[in-house]
């Protein structure tokens, strides 16, 4: 699948927090623990390919009823190198796992090098736009000390790329989002680029 997706960042969540509730419907919160890793010594290099090998901790629970059980979930993703100049599109792979330290242990053992672990907080939101359902994140990551807005939409065919690119800027547009904002880098990305002053 290839995944469109677009982030801004943003620096009032309750706003638009205020403007989701009011357009769409709130569906869970989230606790991700993102670990990345890369490949081998000796094999490519995904910081050069622009390419992510992650595994994922996913804790789901409602921000509004403490009495909803929390659901935890693992995933293992790979995600291709960016193929646009404004967006994070990109090929996605995702597959759910029942064990993610057994995971970890079976890339460490194959050589592949862990490289960081990003906490993100999140909140999922559900649109209707133009007859399109659409993903809405509210983000927030520690680290960075900033809060984002993600939207995605997933398409088996490049050629419906640039159609859903638009239409993801048209829904953000709703909320006073421009196109100029949309930030390419990854959160990862982001993080070493302050952890090292850049």
């Amino acid at each position: 699948m290839i995944e469109v997706e677009i982030k801004v960042k943003i620096s009032d969540p309750n706003l638009i927090r205020k403007k989701f509730d009011v357009n769409g419907v709130y569906k869970l919160s989230l606790h991700h623990e993102d670990t990345y890793f890369n490949m081998p010594k000796g094999l490519r290099d995904f910081k050069q390919t622009d390419e992510a090998l992650r595994l994922r901790k996913s804790i789901e629970f409602n921000r509004d009823n403490k009495q909803i059980a929390q659901k935890i979930n693992y995933f293992i993703t790979y995600k291709g190198k960016k193929i646009d100049k404004t967006t994070k599109t990109r090929e996605e792979i995702e597959v759910k796992i029942n064990e993610i330290e057994d995971m970890k242990n079976l890339l460490k053992l194959l050589g592949f090098r862990e490289v960081f672990t990003v906490i993100k907080e999140r909140e999922l939101y559900d649109f209707k736009f133009k007859n399109t359902r659409i993903e809405a994140l509210i983000d927030y990551i520690p680290i960075l000390e900033q809060h984002f807005v993600e939207v995605e939409l997933l398409t088996e065919s490049y050629e419906k790329v640039d159609e859903n690119k638009e239409l993801l800027f048209q829904f953000l547009e709703n909320f006073g989002i421009k196109k100029q904002e949309s930030v390419r880098m990854s959160y990862l990305e982001l993080i070493v680029n302050k952890l090292v002053g850049k």
